[in-house]
Parts: C-alpha cells; structure tokens; sequence
C-alpha cells in the first residue's frame, strides 16, 4: 500500500454531537496510538463494512498521528489551535477516489477515556464528501437529537467523538522528491547501482551456513568427503592424461620407424608378381 505524507485530520474545538474535542485529547492520541494496542482503519463515512465490497469496505490503515499548531480564521478573527496529523497506508481505492476528486474530506473517531485508561485514542479515520453533514448542519442537528444522532449507530462507543470534516489532499510519500524514497532518490540509486556493478568485483559466493553441534560435524565431514573426491578425482585424470601421453609417443615412434624402412627399401625390392599360367604352357589373363 503507498504511505501518504501527514495531513490535517483534526482541530480542537467542535463535533458533530455539540461536543468539543479537547486540546488534551489530541496530545493523548499522538502519543499513544500504537497499531499493536488498536489499528485504527480508514473508512466511508464512519461507516465499518461487514463484507470486504466496496462501498463500504476498509479503504487504508493509520500508520502514526502527531500534533502541530496551526493559524485558523474562526468568525473573521485569525487563532492559533491545535491539530492532529496522521500518516496512512491508502489502497488503491481511496488512491483512486481522492485522484478523482472524490471523499476531500477526513473526520476522526476518538475515545474520550479508551479502554479505561484516562487517555483519549484514536480509533476510526473517515472520508466523507459532504463536509456539511460533518460539520455545521449536521453538529446543530446532533445536538439536538441527543442519544438520537444519526451518527450514533456508526460510532463504536456511544461516548466516542466525531470530529467536524477536515478538509485534506492525499500526497503519497512516493510521489515527493524526497533524497531518500521519492523518484529522485529511485534514480540516483539506479545509477549508483549500475555504478557499482561496473567499479565492483562480483561479490565471493558465501559460504554455507553452518548449525552448531551435530550439523556442524556433519557439514565438516561433508567437506572432507567431498575435498578427498575431488583430489582422487584430479589425479586419476592426471594418471589418464600422463598414460595416454605415453601412449601417444610409442605410436608416433612406430610410425616414424615403419615411415623411414620403407624410404630405406629400394623400388626393386618389391618383386612383380608372376603370371598365372594354364595349360599347354599358355599365358591366362586374369579375369
């Protein structure tokens, strides 16, 4: 899954059920959230799929969250508050949603006082479309409704929080120019790898590994059988080299000695054969 960059999914300050999210709550989230406790999923609309078809289905993980002040114009006066950022592995889906420019908004699920520690955490990232229902509208309607909200059935605790939509760009870490993971680094490290192949030695083949105890008498055994046939094995290819050598010069000294009688030999020496005769003293052709 691509990992985003962090981006804003939080304020201090209003929910959707007439609540405020409070400054500590955010400072909490950030400094517990450990996937190992709770992995917090990123969903629709808060809304958690029973199946894994979409709409509805998981849509990325939280990786980590951390906190970061930030300028906000509240009713025309600029403040300073206090924001949650998180950082996600998006699949393909939400990659293909927020391309599209669809789902711009995020709202958090918080646990006011999670697993009964006095400590608030994050549970549930969504993405939603209609930052209204999230926001404005839908706070002054939930708040008036009470245990009735519309949001209450999504929630996994009815005392958890909604957070008003934030809105957020998905910028995944792959596609930065970071030195060390963005396509600037990929390249550099391309060619310093082609580098590297062409300024380096091959690497020596590594040697086998090696258990302790009982393995490792069996593997030094192993090594001596297989050292002992490879010098049996070399000299009896040496023996068979030498021999057939020899076997190769007798023969080449019969040739030569057999060659030099026959240039030794005159012409005359080599008698003609009589012919064959029949009867009466005549001369038969050979037929």
């Amino acid at each position: 899954m691509p990992k985003s960059r962090f981006f804003r999914v939080a304020v201090e300050g209003a929910t959707t059920d007439g609540r405020a999210i409070e400054r500590q709550w955010l400072i909490d989230a950030a400094e517990t959230y450990d996937r190992s406790t709770y992995a917090a999923r990123v969903n629709l609309e808060h809304i958690r799929g029973v199946t894994a078809d979409p709409p509805f289905q998981a849509l990325g993980d939280v990786l980590s969250l951390r906190t970061e002040q930030v300028q906000l114009t509240v009713g025309g006066k600029n403040e300073k508050r206090l924001a949650l950022f998180a950082e996600i592995d998006a699949l393909d889906p939400l990659v293909a949603m927020n391309k599209a420019g669809q789902k711009l908004y995020s709202s958090i699920e918080i646990s006011p006082n999670f697993a009964g520690t006095n400590k608030a955490y994050l549970v549930g990232l969504a993405v939603t479309d209609s930052p209204a229902s999230l926001g404005t509208e839908m706070l002054q309607f939930a708040a008036a409704q009470g245990d009735k909200s519309p949001l209450r059935a999504r929630k996994l605790d009815p005392a958890n929080l909604f957070s008003v939509a934030e809105e957020f760009q998905l910028e995944l870490a792959d596609e930065t120019d970071d030195p060390a993971t963005g396509l600037i680094g990929k390249i550099a490290a391309f060619f310093d790898g082609l580098t590297a192949r062409q300024v380096e030695p091959p690497p020596a083949p590594a040697a086998p590994a090696v258990q302790p105890g009982a393995d490792a008498t069996a593997f030094t055994a192993l090594t001596q059988a297989m050292s002992q046939a490879v010098t049996e094995l070399a000299t009896s290819f040496q023996a068979f080299a030498q021999a057939s050598s020899q076997r190769a010069a007798a023969l080449e000294g019969q040739v030569a000695e057999i060659a030099a009688t026959l240039e030794r030999t005159p012409a005359t020496a080599f008698a003609q054969r009589q012919p064959a005769t029949g009867g009466d003293n005549r001369v038969r052709t050979d037929c």
